[in-house]
């Protein structure tokens, strides 16, 4: 298998017919729908089924997407690599976090970490609790944070990070407000905000409110937790959250109050296959944990 197939695979993914991805890899529109043909046939794979005048992945061709994109987006990482190799410097440190603690804990954690290290060089990216644990199985990052899982890919290394309880988020003036704690039943009776099914924080809400017996119905539904704490202090409704993710929003709109019975979300940290510890990277894991401690305090037990 060649690159050139796999980018022209790529290609026909974005651009959605083949006329489009030729012009973009400056072929023939023959030429384009030759290399796809010949890719299905090494893979022995159908990838793609014709809807109306698009092209569009099959079930099979997804999952190999997923595998292709990550391939190719380590070797446009490759220039950069060389370059650092000819300059002789630090390699640029790679961080993947979870949208809810990018702007909470990863930026203030950094600011930490890049006092200490001045000419350290890093990228921060945000990804899906789907997505993270294949690319850093991919070895596309040198660490990443996330909530704890069970993990899909043997090689990732898992340390355990932070345990803190899981929260009521409850915009002002809301009837929650004055409860000192909030059951599963009392949240129940009132517009529940929730991520998305088959994402990690759906499937804890849903076992929260299963282990208490009663039905989960959601009257918004959305794939960020960003968005979702965003809606509570609009007076949309009310969900359950981690301390440091409703630290993105205005704290004078909401409150928070502890679910009963508690319920712990655990926090980890993945890096990839074949780790192998750095000065870099033990001060960044440390700057991490001082933020988690100045952020929340009493309110989290440090797991690692």
């Amino acid at each position: 298998m060649n690159i050139k197939k796999l980018k022209c695979f790529r290609a026909v993914v974005i651009h959605g017919s083949l006329v489009a991805a030729a012009s973009v890899m400056n072929l023939s529109q023959p030429a384009t729908s030759r290399l796809i043909s010949t890719l299905e046939d090494e893979l022995k794979l159908k990838l793609f089924k014709r809807e109306k005048r698009r092209l569009v992945l099959t079930p099979e061709g997804k999952k190999f997407y997923q595998e292709a994109e990550k391939i190719l987006a380590n070797l446009e990482d490759l220039p950069r690599i060389v370059q650092e190799i000819k300059e002789g410097g630090q390699r640029t440190l790679r961080i993947v976090a979870l949208a809810r603690l990018a702007n909470s804990l990863v930026s203030p954690a950094l600011a930490r970490f890049a006092g200490e290290h001045p000419e350290q060089r890093f990228s921060v990216d945000v990804r899906g609790h789907r997505d993270i644990e294949q690319w850093v199985a991919g070895r596309h990052y040198d660490i990443a944070v996330a909530l704890t899982r069970p993990c899909n890919h043997p090689s990732v290394i898992q340390r355990p990070f932070f345990d803190t309880d899981a929260m009521v988020m409850v915009p002002k003036g809301h009837p929650l407000e004055s409860a000192r704690s909030v059951t599963p039943a009392q949240l129940a009776r009132h517009d529940i905000i929730a991520l998305a099914p088959g994402l990690r924080p759906r499937f804890q809400m849903e076992e929260i409110f299963q282990k208490a017996g009663v039905e989960l119905r959601c009257k918004i539904e959305t794939t960020s937790t960003s968005l979702a704490c965003q809606m509570v202090v609009e007076g949309l409704g009310v969900t359950i959250i981690d301390r440091l993710a409703a630290l993105a929003v205005d704290p004078a709109r909401f409150v928070l109050r502890p679910l009963r019975p508690a319920y712990r979300l655990e926090f980890v940290l993945l890096f990839p296959p074949g780790f192998e510890e750095t000065p870099a990277t033990t001060d960044l894991v440390r700057c991490l944990r001082e933020q988690v401690k100045a952020s929340l305090g009493r309110h989290a037990t440090m797991t690692g």
